[in-house]
């Protein structure tokens, strides 16, 4: 009880809330019943069924065709982005860019990118589009994606009720299209994200083994529902099995998961309240060396050159990448315009659902897939 005492009394000094209390008090009793790996597989199984009953996506939604629309090429120094929408079910299209190296070995990385909550242009603000170029550069296929309700992601709105379960689906089709490109080495996929891109990072990873190596920015901290917004916590995802955002992201280990946390925003104290907890799952699992922890207490809530030098190392270490240093000033920034998949010239195909009625109604319909019973098994695959 010494480490709950302690990080109470943390809590407290930083005027933590009731939530981040009881996430605290979650965290040790998951440290006091979870000692072995045995029983953190099992551990995991219950989180992860929790979460899809929670997101209304068990048992799983069987797949369909992903029918990718991909148009737009434009070749740059190093690498090349192309428009592209992907039907993550019948008549809903998850919509982004994907940056492809123009010389290097294949097959290759790949790396998931999901934005977050940047207002107003979210996978098109700069720095989205250098950090994906930059990976590009370095040899790894990158998708940018929108979150819904955002960008060409018009369909339905980010406050539709379903968007948490809406978003989660489309981060497994988009891992589905990427481990499924011939020049992409499957055993080698990475994600990272900053702010709702960070929750939806941890997320897909914590769900699905794919993901070999994970790097959430600026958003794993001791929160749970009701707070976040609805993309986050919107469904019943942890209440059933007790959980919050730092017991998930734990249960990611052994895979390599790099954390940055910053001064300026709620992560402030994921180095004393939040790491800890992470750290003693993986040295469980004998990986303690496979997360690490980034703290830049003088930074804010963004992706900036910092954060993304951070990330280029360790997807350099783990998803074996040269390491090459960002030039941000060789890279170019395109216009909104260029990169929206749905416009004037290129409409939203005919069959294309519209509005949050439909398009909830679509997805609770889907056919459903026969649930594994296995818990070593990942229901994901």
């Amino acid at each position: 009880m010494v480490w709950i005492f302690i990080a109470v009394r943390l809590a407290a000094a930083v005027g933590t809330t009731d939530t981040s209390s009881l996430v605290l008090e979650q965290l040790e009793r998951s440290r006091e019943q979870y000692r072995t790996v045995e029983t953190w597989q099992q551990r995991r199984v219950q989180l992860r069924d929790n979460f899809l009953k929670g997101a209304g996506l068990w048992p799983l939604p069987e797949k369909s065709p992903l029918n990718p629309i991909v148009h737009s090429r434009r070749e740059y120094d190093g690498y090349s982005v192309e428009n592209i929408a992907l039907e993550s079910m019948p008549g809903f299209y998850c919509t982004g860019n994907l940056y492809r190296p123009l010389k290097t070995k294949r097959p290759g990385p790949a790396i998931l990118c999901p934005h977050g909550h940047f207002t107003p242009l979210g996978r098109f603000r700069a720095e989205q589009q250098i950090r994906c170029a930059h990976l590009a550069r370095m040899g790894a296929t990158v998708l940018s994606y929108s979150m819904v309700g955002w960008q060409d992601s018009q369909q339905t709105s980010h406050k539709d009720p379903l968007v948490l379960a809406l978003q989660t689906w489309n981060s497994i089709r988009a891992l589905d299209y990427l481990a499924g490109l011939p020049e992409v080495d499957a055993s080698r996929i990475g994600m990272t994200g900053a702010s709702g891109g960070g929750t939806q990072t941890f997320f897909l990873a914590f769900l699905d083994d794919r993901i070999a190596a994970s790097a959430p920015v600026g958003i794993v901290y001791p929160w749970a529902p009701p707070l976040g917004c609805l993309c986050e916590s919107g469904l019943p995802v942890m209440q059933a099995a007790g959980t919050n955002a730092i017991e998930l992201a734990a249960s990611i280990a052994p895979r390599p998961q790099l954390f940055i946390s910053i001064g300026h925003d709620n992560t402030r104290d994921f180095p004393k309240v939040g790491f800890p907890f992470v750290r003693d799952v993986y040295d469980i699992h004998k990986r303690a060396d496979a997360a690490r922890n980034v703290h830049l207490p003088d930074e804010y809530h963004d992706f900036g050159l910092s954060k993304r030098r951070a990330v280029y190392e360790f997807f350099a270490q783990h998803l074996q990448l040269p390491l090459l240093p960002e030039a941000a000033d060789s890279i170019v920034i395109e216009s909104p315009e260029q990169m929206e998949v749905f416009n004037g010239s290129h409409p939203l195909p005919a069959n294309a659902l519209q509005g949050s009625a439909a398009v909830d109604q679509a997805l609770i319909s889907l056919p459903r897939s026969v649930p594994r019973a296995s818990a070593a098994s990942n229901p994901l695959n």
